[in-house]
């Protein structure tokens, strides 16, 4: 029996995820009764008392089993490489840059909605993903054994993927625009289509990644609903230097709730390749390069940026004094702006 087979069987089973076919009020057919919510209310002092089962670290502080989380950057900033960095390092078990290895392995599968198969193919192989808790499901090697690919916003495509996800594994999505027919992007109302299904895989102990772009703005494209129901929003930007032949970027979360900023601070990322594989340089990044860059991000509370960054709010003030003195940065009331360049 297998690592996935193990996990699988000392699970707690969860019902399947089953689309809706019952009618609604105010459409054909018989009118629901109303559910008994009374029935399922927690005393104060219930709650205070019950046991819970604590949500296990799959990598570092941040990731935890059931969590819905976003991955965001620009295209061709490098978020697809650290997608698959983390998903190897999920399925493996062993830490990542910064990041603390998890409490235990898990199952990863990772759904390639856009490349090309040899190109898939490339990339593991530099990154070294090989262990056997790995498992692809990309969308052309699909269309060639059986003529069809995967759309997350159809029902019936959403239970064939609960079906083949065991509970507790982890299911990537890459990326959420290349993923998905029918559902448009800026209508907040259309996340209604993949929302109780993301929400039935995370009462299985199911974490899911979602990869997607970002918009001209530097903030994630499309309707902001989607971020509501979110553990963790990561955003990467590149930083790579002209002529330098290693991809270098920068990751910084706008929104984690799984643990304070000092446990998840902004973090500068070197992949180097030598032609045998990828070798990972990771280091802590703040300053005032880092405070800029969360600034131009849209995050200007004094606060969140001292959280954000690890530090206190002193020292953002004396960051941010410097940065308006250089002509980038201006206050705005109680918060602070980018000052847009010509």
């Amino acid at each position: 029996m297998n690592a996935t087979d193990d996990l699988t069987a000392s699970l707690k089973q969860r019902p399947a995820f089953k689309p809706s076919t019952q009618p609604q009020a105010g459409t054909s057919g018989a009118v629901q009764q109303p559910p008994d919510f009374a029935r399922s209310l927690l005393a104060a002092d219930t709650l205070a008392s019950k046991e819970m089962t604590p949500r296990r670290r799959l990598l570092g502080a941040w990731l935890r089993e059931g969590d819905l989380g976003y991955l965001f950057a620009p295209r061709g900033h490098g978020k697809t490489w650290l997608a698959m960095l983390i998903g190897n390092a999920v399925a493996e078990g062993c830490k990542l840059g910064a990041w603390d290895n998890g409490e235990d392995s898990r199952p990863v599968f990772y759904f390639d909605a856009e490349m090309n198969l040899p190109d898939v193919q490339d990339r593991a192989r530099r990154i070294g993903i090989l262990s056997p808790n790995f498992k692809w499901l990309s969308n052309e090697h699909l269309y060639m054994e059986q003529a069809i690919s995967v759309n997350i916003a159809n029902p019936a495509h959403q239970a064939g993927l609960s079906q083949m996800l065991p509970d507790g594994s982890m299911f990537v999505i890459d990326n959420l625009s290349t993923s998905q027919n029918g559902m448009r992007e800026n209508e907040n109302d259309d996340f209604d289509k993949i929302k109780d299904w993301l929400l039935s895989l995370r009462r299985r102990g199911i974490t899911v990644m979602i990869v997607h772009h970002a918009g001209r703005g530097g903030e994630m494209r499309g309707g902001s609903r989607r971020e509501d129901p979110a553990h963790w929003i990561l955003s990467l930007r590149d930083a790579s230097e002209e002529g330098a032949r290693c991809k270098q970027f920068v990751t910084s979360f706008s929104k984690c709730r799984n643990c304070q900023g000092r446990d998840a601070q902004p973090l500068r990322w070197t992949l180097s390749d030598d032609g045998k594989g990828i070798t990972i340089a990771c280091e802590s990044y703040n300053g005032t390069d880092a405070l800029l860059a969360h600034i131009r991000d849209g995050i200007g509370s004094a606060s969140e940026l001292a959280e954000m960054l690890g530090v206190k709010s002193g020292t953002v003030s004396k960051w941010t004094k410097k940065l308006i003195s250089a002509g980038l940065v201006r206050k705005k009331g109680r918060d602070y702006e980018a000052v847009e360049t010509p």
